[in-house]
């Protein structure tokens, strides 16, 4: 999903201006004001909004053909009163839900009663779809939200499902939004200069996938046949921070063929610090 559902059942990562208030003409002359400062004082106020936290499962199939479909959810009440950002949230969510072909995203708040009757539309579904010789359908999505920096929060959105054929997809989407916009966030709004960026996540991506410094990523002489444009790595959107690293992940079929999984790597934030727009 990044749209993550979307992407998995297609084939298997995104994401934040500075404005000095306006002051009294006569006041200007005598007062500075820090870039810092200045985006502290456009971060919105803090919204007591209720998070919504459950999980609902549902039963697909019969006899020893059985699939459970699952949904962990974590959302904002809608109070009338959302900051931006926890619209967006609710808002990717939502578009996330299954819904059957032709059927428009609702208009209705988020709340856990649409939840729940798009798993049962599922439900309804996958006995319906159910490939001769295969396992009934199922899916399952997993939502976590972590507001905890200071100008972005991150919504990551766990997924797996299967519709028949000799594997399901899976994956991992790690979507970033602006706190004061709203706006879904990619690796070049956090970074001041992507080439330099590039070379030194390549030197951890190899390390991760023990190549050699000086073999090109795109060798044949190492596990896998990874499929970066023009042999030359580049990170993707889909990543996090957790204070001390920044980790990328890489969905399957994404870099590389199915058999290697999610594709992942670490950088040491004291590796690029000097590199970052955002915090």
């Amino acid at each position: 999903m990044k749209n993550l559902t979307p992407l998995l059942l297609g084939a298997c990562l995104s994401l934040f201006s500075c404005q000095t208030p306006v002051q009294d003409k006569k006041e200007a002359k005598h007062v500075t004001t820090s870039p810092k400062e200045a985006i502290k004082k456009e971060l919105p106020a803090e919204n007591k909004a209720k998070l919504i936290k459950g999980s609902y499962t549902i039963f697909a199939g019969k006899g020893e053909d059985v699939s459970p479909s699952f949904i962990s959810y974590a959302f904002y009440e809608d109070n009338g009163q959302l900051n931006v950002w926890q619209v967006a949230i609710n808002d990717l969510i939502k578009k996330s839900l299954f819904r059957k072909d032709g059927v428009p995203v609702s208009k209705d708040p988020l709340t856990v009663q649409l939840i729940e009757k798009s798993m049962n539309d599922f439900k309804r579904y996958a006995n319906r779809s159910k490939p001769e010789y295969e396992m009934t359908p199922s899916m399952t999505d997993e939502y976590t939200i972590d507001d905890a920096h200071k100008e972005f929060v991150t919504l990551t959105a766990v997924s797996s499902s299967y519709e028949g054929g000799a594997h399901g997809m899976y994956g991992t989407a790690y979507y970033q939004f602006d706190k004061r916009t709203g706006k879904e966030l990619v690796l070049t709004d956090f970074i001041t200069d992507i080439k330099e960026f590039n070379r030194i996540a390549e030197k951890y991506f190899k390390k991760s996938q023990d190549i050699p410094v000086n073999v090109s990523v795109g060798s044949k002489d190492h596990s896998f046949d990874f499929w970066f444009e023009n042999d030359q790595f580049a990170c993707n959107d889909n990543f996090y921070f957790d204070g001390k690293s920044m980790h990328f992940m890489f969905m399957p079929y994404e870099i590389t063929n199915y058999a290697a999984g999610t594709i992942e790597f670490s950088i040491p934030m004291n590796k690029i610090e000097h590199l970052l727009k955002l915090h």
